[in-house]
């Protein structure tokens, strides 16, 4: 067998030249893909929040069209989880408040001490801006209606009925997105 002499392998400059380089590239392109799980994490609790409010309507609607329209006072402040047909991967629940802080972040739950649905944003991975806020972002049930009689809660018959919303409480600025540096 022959041996040529002119193969050899990397020198020690060679090999940290090459890691250097490429240790540059995967933090550049880190920089970049971050952000890109936070984005991710906001589009997947507008889905959710889009679903939610379709199982909402929907449900309304099985009670207007079945003839129980009065009874849709009864879906304020309920857990909007348990009309959809399958809830969500990361829902972990109904909790009460003291019970909350075991849910891990990134997953919603239920508050039954507040009749809320709760979303434990997680920590952002890309930059954030100081007027970002870490607080959960909560729901509740509502039912919309003209109340002509003053009495605060919908009554049948005597207040209009505009229909059933989820409504954004608490923690939902990060929804709206980031706001695109302009010329």
């Amino acid at each position: 067998m022959i041996i040529d002499s002119r193969i050899r392998g990397f020198s020690m400059l060679e090999l940290v030249l090459v890691i250097s380089i490429i240790g540059i590239l995967l933090a550049v392109a880190l920089g970049r893909l971050l952000p890109y799980i936070d984005e991710a994490e906001r589009v997947g609790v507008l889905t959710t929040e889009s679903q939610i409010r379709s199982a909402l309507t929907m449900s309304a609607a099985k009670r207007i069209a079945g003839g129980r329209s009065a009874t849709i006072g009864e879906l304020d402040g309920t857990n909007p989880m348990e009309l959809m047909l399958e809830p969500p991967g990361n829902y972990a629940g109904e909790f009460h408040s003291s019970e909350a802080a075991a849910v891990p972040r990134r997953n919603w739950y239920f508050d039954l001490s507040t009749r809320r649905l709760v979303y434990r944003k997680g920590r952002p991975f890309g930059n954030t801006s100081d007027n970002e806020t870490d607080a959960d972002t909560e729901f509740e049930v509502r039912v919309a209606f003209e109340d002509r009689n003053g009495s605060g809660s919908f009554e049948p018959g005597a207040d209009e009925l505009w229909g059933i919303r989820l409504h954004r409480v608490a923690g939902t600025e990060w929804l709206a997105g980031r706001k695109q540096a302009g010329p």
